[in-house]
């Protein structure tokens, strides 16, 4: 299950479209679910009707602790949902994608905290790591973990950090995308109109992006699709 266009096409190495199921190989599918735990409850769902047996949560988180940069990797191994359930991931296939990785890519593996909307402030972080303890937090694992709990399905997930936790993100930022991360240009082109200050910041988050889709790239070359398939 993938929230944004831009972190599928790591996977699928090609173009993809806004809500896209892909095959990208003979047992393994993609999810194009969009942001946020109820798309993706849903596009969690519809695999599971695809007959999948396993799921996945892939792509980017927010930091909440100041020593994770744009890039780091977290492979939970629990996720906390909104409602405080914690959901631990399959630890065999956790400790195999560990060894995967291990000496070729650092990596966390504390636990992701699930909001239910964008933290968009350094205080929102700060407040959700002393409540859960978690060192990164995203708006879908949560969903995927809770939909694979009850389908008695494995689980694991693969995030990495893209806005850290002391990056505010401003208000047009939230605006210029849509819901599977693509840029509005119109909408962009206005916000800066309004709010020309927040120019520099929108580029440190494109840059923060980039780093993050650079370890997701790092992370698709070392395990292969093969790995995708829990033993």
């Amino acid at each position: 299950m993938v929230a944004l266009a831009a972190e599928a096409r790591i996977l699928a190495r090609r173009p993809v479209k806004a809500g896209e199921l892909i095959r990208l190989s003979e047992d393994v599918f993609i999810q194009i679910s969009g942001v946020g735990p109820r798309r993706a409850c849903l596009a969690a769902q519809t695999l599971l009707g695809k007959g999948v047996t396993a799921l996945i949560s892939w792509g980017i988180a927010g930091g909440l602790i100041f020593k994770h940069h744009p890039g780091s990797l977290v492979l939970p191994k629990a996720i906390i949902a909104a409602d405080q359930s914690t959901y631990p991931v399959n630890s065999a296939w956790h400790e195999r994608l560990c060894r995967q990785l291990r000496g070729h890519v650092g990596f966390h593996t504390e636990p992701v905290a699930e909001s239910t909307s964008v933290l968009t402030s350094s205080e929102e972080k700060a407040a959700l790591f002393r409540r859960t303890g978690a060192i990164a937090v995203d708006m879908e694992s949560g969903a995927v973990a809770a939909v694979a709990h009850g389908a008695g399905v494995p689980y694991i997930a693969i995030r990495v950090i893209a806005d850290p936790s002391n990056v505010a993100i401003p208000i047009s930022a939230l605006t210029v995308v849509d819901e599977f991360g693509q840029l509005r240009i119109l909408k962009l082109i206005r916000g800066l109109v309004k709010h020309p200050t927040e120019v520099l910041t929108l580029a440190r988050l494109s840059q923060n992006f980039r780093a993050a889709q650079t370890t997701l790239a790092t992370v698709a070359q070392l395990v292969g699709n093969r790995f995708f398939v829990p033993e």
